[in-house]
This record gives C-alpha cells, sequence and structure tokens, in this order.
C-alpha cells in the first residue's frame, strides 16, 4: 500500500498555492494600473496646460558675417514655454537646431518677447544673399503649439 497526501490536504494546498499566485498577480497588476494611470494622467494635464499656449514669430535675420539665425518669438498665450527648437528653410536647404534660449528654470512668459539665437554655417545655411523662405518654431514643453512662417528675409 502506498502512502500519499491525503484528498483534503491536496486541496488545501492547491488552494493555498492558487491564492499565493493570485495575490502576487494582484499587487503586481495594481502597481502596474498606478503607474500608467499617473502616465497618462501627467500627459493629459501637460495638454489641458498648454491649450492656451499661443506663439508668434515676429521677425526672422540671417546674419552672414556674424553666422547667426535671430528669430523674435512672443508668446500671446496663457502658459510659460521653453526649450524651443526650430525648423528653417534657406535657399530650400533645411535647417534644424534645438540648442540655446530658453530653459525650465527661465520661460518666456505671457506678453515677453525673445530673440532665439542659433549659429549656422556661413556656406550652407547663412552665406550672404541666401534666404529664409520658411521658419517653423516648437516649444519643448507644448510642442503641440508650434508655430510655422513664410518669410523672405535675405542673409547680409
Amino acid at each position: 500500500m502506498e502512502k500519499g497526501i491525503s484528498p483534503l490536504i491536496a486541496t488545501v494546498l492547491l488552494i493555498a498555492f492558487t491564492l499565493s499566485i493570485a495575490g502576487l498577480l494582484g499587487g503586481w497588476l495594481t502597481s502596474l494600473t498606478k503607474t500608467e494611470t499617473e502616465t497618462i494622467e501627467a500627459g493629459a494635464k501637460r495638454t489641458i496646460n498648454c491649450t492656451g499656449a499661443l506663439l508668434d514669430i515676429v521677425s526672422v535675420i540671417c546674419s552672414s558675417s556674424s553666422q547667426q539665425l535671430r528669430i523674435a518669438i512672443n508668446n500671446l498665450g496663457q502658459e510659460e514655454l521653453y526649450d524651443f527648437s526650430i525648423f528653417a528653410s534657406v535657399n530650400n536647404t533645411f535647417y534644424s537646431n534645438s540648442t540655446g534660449g530658453l530653459n525650465s528654470t527661465s520661460t518666456l512668459r505671457t506678453g515677453e518677447q525673445y530673440i532665439l539665437v542659433y549659429g549656422c554655417s556661413n556656406t550652407v545655411y547663412c552665406a550672404a544673399n541666401a534666404t529664409v523662405m520658411k521658419v517653423r518654431v516648437t516649444p519643448g514643453n507644448c510642442p503641440q503649439a508650434w508655430m510655422e512662417q513664410s518669410f523672405n528675409a535675405k542673409c547680409s
């Protein structure tokens, strides 16, 4: 005669094992749900805050002597803006830059104007008589508030 565990003890062990696995999975799922909810909530809050963001490109100056592209912007909205990146079309050559300008500790407040200054290669982008045809400015903290404008600014 073989000895084994009784059916009652086997059932109790099986139920205990199932409940412990369910407890572990439940804790993990609760933690995952909380993390995902916080991430989505932060994104939604940022999107809602950025609905009041409005940016205007006032002027563009291209200087071949200083090898700089200067873009004057104005914050017409209710949200502070910073971490700007630009995209420009100069003589049908595309130029982009995301360095320089205001950051999260020094923001463009409502009603303020600021000149973004970007270095550019004299031989490619800021050559004498090159023409800046289009400029797009995008604030990093509110990327949906980008502004694009056509220009006819000659580099001097």
